[in-house]
């Protein structure tokens, strides 16, 4: 068995995630067991499971394998599961309703997203209505957990049920130096016998991992750094281990060999690589910069796999004319922080509009960014032809539709977004940055790269992509040619030499 190791599996996803679903997906395809392990409590697990098209078989979650609920039949609970007393009056509402005794509010009950009416949680209050109390509700239909709340709001203890309402854990809250709320200790109650002390969720995540493999003994990924080094390099029993490295290894985007190591990992490449089999990055270049960052020769070996897979069916997939495309459209998509530099492509836009009017730029995604970057658009009056448009899962329209990508970011482990555009026949214009573009695009074949930082040479390329139709003509044929390096078959056997299969 073949486990990647995550921290959750959330509604909106960044790029480890997507890229988990396409390893799972291509695993899958050639018949080799592996599954997605995650870490945190989360009674949407599933729902989101179903929405991204993971079967219960394709994954485990901590909780769920302690409980015996990883393969449960589904059922629904709405408000009048609760049996509220028959003197209780409902406000009745689509995502939470209110229930009254006479002018006193007893408890507001919450929707689970994207249903009708089933139960999400119930906030239970005291006179004053402070809330006291919270019960969770999995989407499955069984009550899953109570917190109980401090004068302050705060968590300080926490009850996880079995399906059948008996406590599974019991999770204690307390201040950390930085006077923030964490979950200071953990009992699982009932466990083989005996009940268990964990003084962390660390120490509770490698406990997991560690009986896991005694169930089905497997190798082991960690995914994502901050959450996954520790419990996996820290497992007791035998096991191959691995480390993915989803972003830059160094602190400096463009000195990623002489810069000081990211924090998120130092404690598995720096101080502890020797307990690894090994460590895997996205690209080549990566590959190349980790090892001269470790000095030419690293105690364990640093293989290079991409993260983005382009399904076989992609790239049969009958290629898109410019006909068919809406004129002058340009995308980005992906998460829209500040290191995605989405300010900086606003502002090569609006020069672009300046020569090529019939331009407009929608940006896809979700993050902290989107209300600056929205006031931005407003001052440079572009509130016309700048969409943004929230995180959605098919994105085969969105490519279809466009002439161009746009990639506009500081640094990047591999952008599957990118990738995925190419697939599209959809030429990309970005900075010459850490990692990924350099790979993939050839500057004037399928897309350009232009200095990092560097806004007006962006807008250069992005009229030079557009203005002429025979150029753009070539540029996505190119695209889709170029993709095909990602393709199941070139990936597949990678996979295959690091992991023996």
């Amino acid at each position: 068995m073949i486990y990647f190791v995550n921290q959750y599996l959330m509604a909106l996803n960044s790029g480890v995630e997507h890229a988990e679903f396409k390893r799972i997906a291509l695993f899958k395809q050639h018949q080799e067991p592996a599954k997605l392990v995650t870490r945190d409590f989360d009674v949407l697990l599933h729902q989101n499971m179903t929405h991204f098209g993971l079967a219960a078989t394709d994954m485990v979650n901590l909780y769920d394998f302690f409980r015996g609920s990883e393969e449960l039949p589904e059922r629904v609970l709405k408000i009048q599961d609760l049996k509220l007393a028959p003197a209780y009056n409902v406000d009745p509402g689509a995502n939470v309703s209110h229930v009254r005794d006479g002018d006193q509010v007893i408890a507001d009950v919450y929707f689970s997203p994207g249903t009708v009416g089933h139960l999400y949680y119930v906030n239970y209050f005291d006179a004053f209505t402070n809330v006291v109390q919270r019960t969770y509700y999995d989407s499955r239909g069984f009550k899953a957990s109570d917190q109980f709340f401090s004068p302050a709001g705060e968590v300080i203890t926490e009850i996880i049920y079995n399906v059948d309402g008996s406590r599974l854990f019991e999770r204690y809250y307390a201040h950390n130096d930085a006077n923030s709320n964490y979950i200071s200790s953990i009992r699982l109650l009932a466990y083989q016998g005996r009940e268990w002390q964990f003084n962390s969720e660390d120490e509770l995540m490698r406990f997991f991992l560690d009986e896991l493999n005694q169930r089905t003994p497997g190798t082991f990924i960690a995914d994502r750094p901050l959450a996954a080094d520790w419990p996996v390099i820290n497992m007791q029993t035998a096991a191959r281990k691995f480390a993915w490295l989803p972003t830059t290894h160094a602190n400096d985007p463009q000195d990623q060999v002489f810069s000081n190591m990211n924090g998120a990992y130092v404690y598995a490449l720096h101080d502890h690589l020797a307990q690894l089999d090994g460590v895997i990055t996205a690209t080549k270049q990566q590959q190349a910069d980790l090892t001269r960052w470790l000095g030419g020769k690293p105690a364990r070996p640093i293989t290079a796999i991409p993260a983005a897979l382009v399904s076989e069916t992609r790239l049969k997939a009958k290629q898109v004319a410019a006909s068919q495309r809406t004129p002058g459209k340009i995308i980005f998509v992906g998460r829209v922080d500040q290191t995605k530099r989405l300010n900086q492509l606003i502002e090569a836009f609006s020069q672009v509009h300046q020569r090529l009017t019939g331009t407009t730029l929608a940006i896809h995604g979700y993050g902290s960014e989107i209300n600056n970057l929205q006031r931005q658009v407003a001052q440079l009056n572009l509130k016309n032809v700048v969409t943004f448009v929230p995180y959605h899962q098919d994105l085969k329209a969105t490519y279809d539709q466009a002439q161009l990508f746009v990639y506009p970011a500081e640094s990047d482990g591999q952008s599957l977004a990118l990738v995925e555009a190419l697939s599209h026949g959809v030429p990309v214009v970005s900075y010459d940055i850490n990692y990924g573009p350099k790979e993939i695009i050839t500057d004037g074949n399928n897309g350009y790269l232009v200095p990092s930082g560097d806004v007006k040479a962006l807008a250069s390329a992005m009229i030079k992509a557009l203005v002429n139709q025979k150029r753009w003509r070539q540029l996505s044929q190119n695209a889709y040619r170029s993709a095909r390096q990602y393709g199941e078959n070139k990936v597949w056997p990678l996979w295959q030499r690091l992991l023996k299969l």
